[in-house]
């Protein structure tokens, strides 16, 4: 049945309806030039608008365009506006359809959309700047010429805008390369002593490789706008994306130049050399700026970490102290690293103080981690087993945390009890490959290979080729079975994997020596130990050596690594079982 018109003039409800539906915007791409009045606000005479009568096709057009690009299909509604705007001849249609075709970017509808909001509303300079943005976007340098240049002659007040806007296109991939460069060129001639003029040639000149000319320009700007930050800030994020360190001498060079620029732009200098990792130089730069600024957050903070990574922990604290102070954002961040600095003082009733004003973020769980691993260092196992317990939002973190809790239990010596809490963190989460690792390292300790063998299957199961898993297998059969040839084969596979890793390369010696291989074992081993001087790989070094009748290298291994870890488990047992005297 056909529903009979509604006698409501467009405007009104056509206002009401776009004005409700503001959620969905265009691309900042998109938008007005900087400083123009927004689209609403410069919008057509309400006199001089179509009297069009609202029919339920042209009601069910706006709502179906709305509701399409609500749910993402903004390219359709631009589409729909479009049609719409033909028909009714209303210059809010054409916008309306201009803003979603350029959201989605499709430029062939938008600049037609553009097109038709001039037709119908030749005084909306908004529908020029939009025009000539995406003939320029799609490469239509000579039409985009002629609206630049009645822009300019309409309002040469807005003329900077226009020029910066022109620096931003020009260095898009999309800018039009050489001709773009010639059109800046020629449209700032007119404009000698305009910085932003002068920065959307240098933008160009960039874009066609145009090194000298680049230089001339800012020469020009340093003379003429000193204080202009933009164009040395624009230089040096399109240099450090290439060469940090040719970033930082390009503007350690246009500071000197210029005493006022703005401190924003100052502190980008340190932080280019910290990026560089030079950071003695970067840390002298930021101090430097500190003497004229004491309580700036953020250089408070910038040479806070910086004293922290070369291990001055006094400056360090009293500076992230001082950006707390200064109300710098990231609060626990900083609360945390204090924590942090405190542990590596010793000062473990300090470094606990700061983790707990650690609030619910990001930092959280690293601090109450860190909390936990000092209450259980100082003998509180149930204490800091209970903190971590119900704690973690995502299967991962879960994860993470029931491998802590089992390292505090193995590091109290408690492997049963390590064994048990992986064992429920397993209930929840049965193929969580970590936990099934985690908890065959652990009966091994408990001198369970079976139950070890059974989470590296299962594991293997599910990753055939893991390598970490082979290696493990391997190592566990070799150690506590003599299926050695069998042994041999997993960690054999692990190597082919990996075969640069210590510690598969001291699975695969300790496996030679099973099987009887010496000379190999104690060639895989030396380089194994070499790799990563390990105590337990030096133990299994020293043993091989010591059956090679090499009793002086064997005992001089061991000592080594007995002076470093005293009383160290695998060597002890090696040597007591092997008769030689420490």
């Amino acid at each position: 049945m056909r529903m009979k018109p509604l006698k409501r003039s467009l405007p009104l409800l056509l206002a009401l309806l776009l004005a409700a539906c503001a959620g969905v915007k265009p691309p900042a791409a998109a938008l007005a030039l900087p400083e123009a009045k927004p689209a609403a606000e410069s919008g057509p005479d309400e006199a001089k608008l179509p009297k069009v009568e609202l029919t339920p096709e042209i009601l069910y057009g706006v709502l179906a365009g709305e509701i399409a690009a609500r749910r993402g299909a903004a390219g359709s509604a631009g589409l729909t506006y479009l049609d719409l705007a033909r028909e009714t001849r209303d210059p809010r249609m054409a916008q309306r359809a201009a803003e979603f075709c350029l959201l989605t970017g499709q430029l062939k509808p938008a600049t037609e959309a553009l097109r038709l909001w001039i037709e119908l509303d030749p005084d909306s300079l908004p529908a020029r700047e939009q025009l000539f943005i995406t003939l320029m976007r799609g490469g239509k340098l000579a039409e985009s010429k002629p609206l630049l240049e009645e822009l300019l002659r309409l309002e040469p007040q807005r003329a900077p805008a226009i020029f910066v806007q022109l620096a931003r296109l020009s260095s898009r991939p999309d800018g039009g390369g050489g001709q773009s460069y010639q059109l800046v060129r020629e449209l700032a001639g007119r404009y000698p002593d305009l910085p932003e003029a002068r920065f959307a040639v240098l933008a160009a000149a960039a874009d066609s490789n145009d090194q000298a000319a680049v230089d001339r320009e800012f020469d020009h700007l340093a003379r003429i706008a000193p204080k202009w930050d933009l164009p040395v800030a624009w230089q040096v994020d399109r240099l450090r994306r290439k060469d940090m360190n040719a970033a930082a001498g390009f503007l350690q060079r246009e500071l000197a130049r210029r005493p006022d620029a703005g401190l924003e732009l100052q502190i980008a200098y340190p932080r280019l050399l910290v990026g560089a990792k030079r950071f003695p130089e970067a840390r002298a730069a930021f101090e430097s700026l500190l003497k004229t600024h004491p309580d700036n957050p953020d250089l408070l903070y910038a040479t806070g970490l910086l004293a922290y990574q070369m291990r001055d922990l006094k400056t360090a604290a009293a500076r992230l102290q001082g950006a707390l102070e200064q109300h710098y954002p990231e609060q626990d961040f900083v609360r945390y690293t204090l924590g942090q600095i405190a542990e590596d003082e010793r000062d473990d009733e300090r470094a606990e103080n700061w983790y707990r004003q650690v609030g619910s973020g990001q930092q959280y769980l690293p601090a109450q981690s860190r909390l936990a691993m000092l209450e259980a260092a100082d003998g509180k196992l149930d204490e800091a087993l209970g903190r971590l317990s119900g704690l973690g939002n995502t299967d991962q973190e879960k994860i993470s945390l029931a491998l802590l809790q089992s390292q505090l239990a193995r590091e109290a010596k408690q492997p049963r009890r390590a064994y048990d809490l992986l064992t429920q963190a397993l209930q929840r989460q049965p193929k969580a490959s970590e936990l099934l690792y985690e908890r065959s390292l652990v009966s091994d300790m408990l001198g369970n290979a079976g139950n070890a063998e059974r989470d590296l299957k299962q594991i293997l199961k599910d990753k055939p080729g893991d390598a970490q898993a082979l290696n493990a297998l391997g190592y566990t059969l070799a150690n506590r079975t003599t299926r050695y040839q069998e042994a041999y084969g997993y960690i054999e596979k692990a190597l082919k994997a990996e075969p640069d890793n210590p510690v598969i390369l001291d699975s695969m010696g300790w496996a030679q020596y099973k099987l009887g291989r010496l000379e190999a074992a104690r060639k895989t081993l030396e380089k194994a130990y070499a790799a990563m001087p390990d105590p337990e790989v030096g133990a299994h070094l020293g043993e091989v050596l010591w059956k090679l009748g090499r009793r002086d290298e064997a005992l001089a291994v061991w000592r080594k690594e007995l002076i470093q870890h005293p009383g160290h488990d695998v060597i002890s047992e090696a040597m007591q079982r092997l008769g030689a005297k420490p």
